[in-house]
């Protein structure tokens, strides 16, 4: 692999390269590719039962796939604990309805688990 390949892989956050998920004979995501850049911001819209919230889910194995890769910050996401435990400290979601304070803007509600987990003021 180049510098510059490698280089070029280093500035995705997140990588998804032909991720796939079922749930018994459906097959919710096929063949899924996203790149999302540190620093960049997404938005995942689309109907009802697209896929959406389990792509997400994916991403902090909260879902598991079954085939393809996911890739944070340059490291491959195998479902080992102590993975896991670094993934989630430095990722963070969050759904439209589900499970946010009312009380709190959606800035405080994303905010939230950063300052709680890692005590940041």
């Amino acid at each position: 692999m180049s510098e510059a390949t490698t280089q070029a892989q280093q500035d995705y956050a997140i990588r998804m390269i032909n991720l796939n998920k079922w749930y018994g004979d459906f097959h919710v995501l096929k063949d899924i590719n996203l790149n999302v850049t540190q620093g960049e911001r997404i938005v995942i819209c689309g109907p009802s039962g697209s896929g959406k919230s389990t792509v997400i889910r994916c991403i902090n194995h909260l879902e598991e796939h079954q085939k393809g890769q996911i890739i944070v910050n340059g490291e491959e996401i195998t479902g080992d604990v102590k993975q896991l435990e670094r993934l989630r400290t430095n990722v963070g979601m969050c759904f439209q309805h589900f499970n946010l304070f009312p009380h709190l803007s959606i800035l405080d509600n994303l905010t939230l688990a950063p300052i709680w987990v890692r005590k940041i003021p």
